[in-house]
């Protein structure tokens, strides 16, 4: 699986947009927004597993290099600590900076695996023990049947576990495991999905654009069945190992994960697109800042301001919100890439002399 498939770059970028959105609409729900928690909880039903299937997706046969993964949850989970540091006022919702103590609980939370000071990197953890596990495991996977079993087992051990064990009420949280089982189903399903070839047919983009829309529908009438059972939010949130119906769950994130790939194959083979989800890293890395520092104040300056009593009017902000937000984090990326590639595990390339 060495060839580069270009619309699961384009994927992976849309992944990022739907994370930066959701977790904007996520700030207009704590300040009371009904329709930003009915947007929060569609994006929330699908968008992290399909995080683990594009990770599956672009798997590689090669050894895990794990400075391409320690590396930018350091270097990114601490930056923001700097920043409030300096005086700049945050939202830290797992510890209190107003201390010292505050900060070196910040520190040995980020070391044990739950990135306190830019909690979104909780993904990253997760998937660097899952890699780790899928290097001892992944040779048993070689053919599609045992892939299958795979992916029920694993995702039956995760489902199982993390609604009789709650791993935040008894701080059992280390480098997000609890979450490993539930992700390496999708993971797995991933590497199924690019094991078959489908990614690489041939469809015109009015069969693709067609089934992206009963994607799209499928997704809005099954995200609000899942009722639960939940955790602290009435809605799958992954990072709490918490994902409501055993059998809705699975079924709308494959579904919503399709719709964001086949959305992918819909849009033009922009290379300029398909360089940003080369990156992703890097914009997920950024993405903390503005998830402590930007989206709770003009979150609430949007909410006092403007009117977000609305669907259309979350939907149309947010995404106003999310523009803005790619158009600073995106050139800060590539600066990154050209300047400090390091900062995300990354070699620095050095350009033959001629």
């Amino acid at each position: 699986m060495s060839s580069r498939i270009t619309s699961v770059d384009t994927a992976r970028f849309l992944a990022i947009a739907l994370v930066f959105y959701g977790h904007f609409v996520e700030q207009l729900m704590y300040l009371g927004s009904d329709p930003a928690g009915v947007h929060y909880k569609w994006v929330y039903s699908f968008h992290m597993p399909l995080f683990f299937l594009l990770s599956g997706v672009v798997y590689s046969e090669r050894p895990l290099i794990l400075r391409r993964r320690l590396v930018p949850y350091f270097v990114f989970g601490l930056i923001p600590a700097v920043i409030a540091l300096l005086g700049v006022p945050g939202w830290f919702p797992t510890v209190d900076l107003s201390t010292n103590a505050g900060y070196i609980d910040g520190l040995i939370s980020t070391v044990m695996g739950l990135p306190a000071f830019s909690i979104p990197l909780w993904f990253l953890a997760s998937l660097l023990a899952l890699e780790l596990l899928h290097q001892w495991l992944g040779r048993f996977w070689r053919s599609p049947s045992r892939l299958v079993i795979a992916i029920v087992g694993f995702y039956a051990l995760g489902y199982v576990f993390n609604r009789y064990v709650d791993v935040l009420a008894h701080n059992l949280i280390f480098w997000m495991i609890h979450v490993v089982p539930l992700g390496y189903a999708f993971y797995l399903t991933g590497i199924l999905l690019r094991r078959s070839g489908l990614l690489e047919r041939s469809y015109t983009r009015l069969q693709i654009f067609g089934v992206f829309l009963v994607c799209v529908v499928v997704v809005t009438l099954t995200f609000d069945l899942n009722q639960g059972p939940f955790r602290l939010l009435d809605v799958v949130v992954m990072m709490f190992g918490t994902v409501g119906n055993p059998l809705l769950f699975p079924l709308t994130a494959l579904v919503g994960s399709a719709m964001v790939i086949l959305l992918a194959r819909v849009l033009p083979d922009w290379r300029w697109l398909q360089h940003l989800g080369e990156i992703t890293i890097i914009i997920y890395g950024l993405h903390g800042l503005f998830y402590h520092f930007i989206n709770p104040p003009l979150a609430a300056w949007i909410t006092a301001h403007l009117p977000v009593g609305s669907s259309f009017g979350v939907g149309v902000f947010s995404a106003v919100v999310v523009l803005l937000s790619l158009a600073v984090a995106v050139p800060l990326a590539l600066l990154i890439e050209r300047y400090a590639p390091e900062m995300a595990g990354r070699r620095r390339q050095v350009l033959a002399k001629t």
